[in-house]
């Protein structure tokens, strides 16, 4: 399995001629801490796991603190062998708003979203929300490379920015646009074969930019305080 290429099976736009990476291997989990202007606003949950017939990425966010309460869930399924999109799907609580999924017999893309149904061809490989991240987490570039990869619907232009520190850690540095997200990735994995981490993501929304880091970097973070739950707030995140 470890030897899998990316010619086998569906397209992909990771690279794989180094063999599946260790997390769709053996799976992973982890856990980062949300804040807005300084204040604690939420926690999201990472998993990832290898199924029969998927590698299952999950990831569950739940704001509060300082925004109010919402669940949002987001659930990525990637071929086995070639880490292509297979689904996708997000909700919030326990509705599931959106779905996507990839027919590659057919040549299909389908998308539901809000009771709606819709279908396009299916002429090139996407990512969704959460692969996206993965894929720049494992993304070779040097500082000024460029490239952009398909999402449903629209392109995503993702552009290597110059090193910076972050908690300690020298940290890769990532632009996503249109949306202005940023990603900060460890500069080497912590283990050989491991995974590189995210040292930090940032993602605008209607009240600010929200900031997620793993929970020691943001408890070490200079006058980083818990939010109060309630908050005045009352816009949803979404």
């Amino acid at each position: 399995m470890a030897e899998a290429r990316a010619t086998d099976g569906p397209p992909s736009l990771f690279d794989l001629r180094g063999g599946l990476p260790h997390w769709a291997r053996t799976g992973e989990s982890f856990e980062l801490a949300l804040s807005l202007g300084g204040q604690y606003a939420g926690a999201q949950r990472w998993s990832i796991r290898p199924e029969r017939g998927a590698v299952v990425a999950q990831v569950d966010t739940e704001f509060g603190g300082v925004l109010p309460h919402l669940r949002i869930h987001q659930t990525s399924r990637l071929h086995p062998r070639t880490l292509a999109l297979l689904t996708y799907a997000e909700g919030e609580g326990s509705r599931t708003t959106m779905e996507l999924n990839m027919d590659y017999r057919a040549g299909e893309v389908r998308l539901r979203q809000r009771g709606e149904e819709t279908d396009a061809p299916l002429v090139a490989d996407y990512l969704d929300p959460v692969s996206l991240l993965l894929w720049v987490r494992e993304w070779s570039a040097a500082p000024g490379e460029q490239q952009v990869v398909r999402l449903a619907g629209s392109g995503v232009h993702v552009q290597r920015l110059p090193d910076e520190e972050v908690g300690g850690e020298t940290a890769e540095v990532f632009l996503l646009r249109p949306g202005s997200a940023g990603v900060w990735r460890s500069a080497q994995p912590p283990q050989p074969e491991q995974p590189r981490t995210f040292l930090r993501l940032t993602q605008p929304t209607p009240f600010g930019v929200v900031d997620a880091q793993p929970a020691h970097i943001w408890h070490e973070r200079p006058g980083a305080r818990q939010g109060q739950a309630g908050g005045r707030v009352r816009r949803r995140v979404g």
